[in-house]
């Protein structure tokens, strides 16, 4: 939607492996072309952008691979690198094509190709990660790709995104599970009543946890090397707040919500 809104006479070519997807991308001329074809679909592209779950990249590759032309770059729009560059990219790189990650830091807890947005890029960020090697003119095509779509581009490698995203992303979804979790662990709760008082902050508190749950254990399974630190620490630091509470101490814990909301304000 976005490329057809943003670059106009390009061609796009969907592939899906159900029909669902495609049979709704046809009734809303979502694409040129709608199949469950891969090599048909991917044969003589430019650019092949992976959607799916990230551990489906290789053996989509692997089906895809002879298609591909001399100047085709493959990307993706996965939320860890270190692993998508590990598998998919190394047998790119292995088979002579070319291999940039790309995950926009964009998009919701919604599921489904009647959730998309032609102006979800808008003012995104994108990071790129470049751990085959491409050259420059390489890079310059796939961000130049970015940002006609509205977006703008971090560059850095595998590792610092995967800690990165697990600080941003990752670990704050594994406390909005937690947060839903324990309003809905004590048996003696009424829950038609939490749904009647909960409102905006227990919903954005919590909203990201209405993702899909197979995506995320993906997600969070393969950057778990990058989570664990941080959870460590916040079990340490919930430990912290525990003690504090149990003893009325005020002040210090003022200290750490103050502490707390400058750390937020730091970052946005």
């Amino acid at each position: 939607m976005a490329v057809r809104k943003y670059m106009p006479g390009v061609e796009v070519r969907l592939w899906a492996r159900r029909k669902s997807p495609l049979t709704f991308a046809r009734e809303h001329k979502l694409a040129d072309t709608c199949s469950q074809n891969l090599f048909e679909t991917v044969g003589g592209a430019e650019l092949v952008v992976l959607c799916t779950p990230t551990s489906t990249f290789l053996d989509l590759a692997k089906e895809f691979e002879q298609g591909l032309g001399e100047r085709a770059i493959v990307t993706d729009v996965g939320s860890t690198k270190k692993d998508v560059h590990t598998g998919v990219g190394s047998f790119l790189e292995e088979s002579g094509h070319v291999f940039v990650g790309s995950h926009p830091m964009a998009g919701s807890e919604k599921q489904g190709i009647e959730h998309a947005q032609a102006n979800l890029f808008e003012n995104a960020v994108v990071a790129l990660t470049n751990e085959s090697r491409a050259d420059d003119n390489t890079l310059s095509r796939i961000a130049h790709f970015w940002r006609t779509l509205g977006a703008s581009v971090f560059t850095t490698n595998a590792v610092a995104h995967d800690s990165l995203v697990a600080a941003i992303s990752h670990v704050p979804h594994i406390f909005a599970a937690l947060a839903a979790r324990t309003a809905a662990s004590d048996k003696r709760s009424n829950v038609d009543a939490l749904s009647t008082l909960a409102s905006t902050g227990f919903r954005d508190t919590t909203r990201v946890c209405s993702g899909s749950p197979e995506l995320w254990t993906d997600i969070l399974t393969q950057n778990a090397e990058a989570i664990c630190p941080y959870l460590e620490q916040s079990v340490a630091d919930q430990q912290r707040v525990l003690q504090l509470l149990r003893e009325g101490r005020r002040e210090e814990l003022l200290q750490w919500l103050k502490e707390a909301k400058q750390a937020r304000e730091s970052i946005c």
